[in-house]
C-alpha cells in the first residue's frame, strides 16, 4: 500500500518540517502541502521538505489557476524540480468556494480554466515561446529561461464528473478529496475512467491518489473526536455535496459552511455526526485504522494520502499505522 501524509498548513513551519522527516522515517513514500488561503504557502513548504528530506516525493496541492498565472507557477515548480529531480508532482484544483470569495474570487468555467492552465504550463516547460489567450491570462511569447530536469506530472483534484473525467482527458494523475466514502470513491474513479477512455488513453498509467481523513489511537473514542473537527474543515466545501447525498447521511451542510465562515471551528464540529466520521473518515485503533485504510484501496486508490488529525502527539501515534502497513 503506497501511502503518503498531507500537511495543512495550520502549524508553523519549523514544526511541519520536523513532523515530515518522522513521516518519511516511518514510511510515507510522499509528503503533500495543502493550498489552504491564508496559512502555510506550499511551494515553498515543498521546496523546505524536499531540501531536507531524501528519497521523498513532494507535491503542492490543490494550486487553483483562480489565483495563480501561470508563468510564475512554472517557474515556481521548474526551481522546486530542480531542487528534487524526479521526485515532485504538482495538483491543480480549483480551490474552495469560500475561501475564493474571501480573495474577491469566484469560481467560473472551471473546466475550461483548468485545461487551458495544464496546457499552459505544459508549454513553457517545453522552454519554447508560448502564444494563449486564455479566460484568465494571456502569454503572449512568454518564455522559460530554463526547464524541468524531469517532465512534472500534473494531478488534477476534481470533485465534480466533468472535472473528474477532465482528469481523465488530460492529466498525469487525479487526486480525491478527503472526507469521502470508499463507495463515493469507486462512483468518482468510473468517471475518470471514461474520460481517459473517451481521449483513448491509459487509465491504468494514471497516477490515482486519495486523501483520507485519519486518526489513530489507543483509545478510538478519542481518534473518532480529532477526526470530527477534520471532516468540518473539510465539509465547508459545497463541492462536496454529491458524496454527502450518495451517502443518506442528514448533515447541515449550509450550517457548517456559516459556522466556518465565522471561523468557529467547535461549533463546525457539532454539526457534524457520528455517522459520517464512521462513512467519511479513518478513524480508530491501529488494527482499526489498517482494516478502513484497506477499503479505500480496495476502491480504486493507488496511493492513500492521510491527512492526520490531532495534535502532534496525536499523528505522531498515527505513524505507526504507516509502519505497519510499510513493513
Amino acid at each position: 500500500m503506497k501511502l503518503g501524509v498531507s500537511f495543512d498548513g495550520f502549524a508553523p513551519y519549523g514544526e511541519a518540517l520536523g513532523f515530515a522527516k518522522e513521516a518519511a522515517a516511518a514510511g510515507a513514500g510522499s509528503l503533500w502541502m495543502a493550498d489552504h488561503l491564508g496559512y502555510r504557502e506550499p511551494i515553498v513548504s515543498c521546496l523546505g521538505f524536499a531540501s531536507a528530506i531524501a528519497d521523498v516525493r513532494v507535491v503542492p496541492t490543490a494550486v487553483s489557476p483562480y489565483l495563480r498565472h501561470p508563468m510564475p507557477t512554472a517557474m515556481q515548480m521548474a526551481t522546486l524540480a530542480e531542487a528534487a529531480p524526479g521526485r515532485v508532482a504538482l495538483a491543480l484544483g480549483t480551490g474552495n468556494p469560500l475561501f475564493l470569495g474571501e480573495s474577491g474570487e469566484s469560481i467560473d468555467k472551471p473546466i475550461a480554466v483548468a485545461r487551458e492552465f495544464v496546457t499552459a504550463l505544459r508549454a513553457l516547460w517545453s522552454g519554447r515561446p508560448v502564444e494563449q489567450e486564455a479566460m484568465r491570462f494571456r502569454l503572449r511569447g512568454a518564455r522559460m529561461m530554463f526547464t524541468p530536469p524531469a517532465p512534472i506530472p500534473i494531478y488534477l483534484a476534481p470533485m465534480k464528473p466533468q472535472m473528474l473525467a477532465l482528469s481523465g482527458k488530460i492529466a498525469d494523475g487525479v487526486v480525491l478529496s478527503a472526507g469521502l466514502s470508499p463507495g463515493f470513491v469507486r462512483e468518482s474513479l468510473k468517471h475518470a475512467a471514461a474520460g481517459a477512455k473517451e481521449a483513448r488513453r491509459d487509465y491504468g498509467a494514471l497516477h490515482v491518489a486519495g486523501y483520507i481523513s485519519f486518526a489513530a489511537s489507543p483509545d478510538g473514542r478519542r481518534a473518532v473526536e480529532e477526526v470530527r473537527k477534520k471532516l468540518a474543515f473539510l465539509l465547508r466545501n459545497r463541492y462536496i455535496d454529491d458524496n454527502i447525498a450518495h451517502s443518506g447521511i442528514p448533515i447541515d451542510q449550509a450550517a457548517i459552511i456559516e459556522a466556518m465562515g465565522r471561523r468557529d471551528y467547535a461549533a463546525a464540529a457539532k454539526l457534524v455526526p457520528d455517522a459520517a466520521v464512521e462513512a467519511f473518515a479513518v478513524a480508530g485503533t491501529v488494527q482499526q485504522c489498517c482494516d478502513q485504510l484497506t477499503k479505500y484501496k480496495n476502491a480504486g486508490l493507488g496511493e492513500l494520502v492521510l491527512l492526520l488529525a490531532g495534535n502532534v502527539e496525536d499523528q505522531r501515534f498515527g505513524l505507526s499505522v504507516i509502519r505497519e502497513l510499510s513493513a
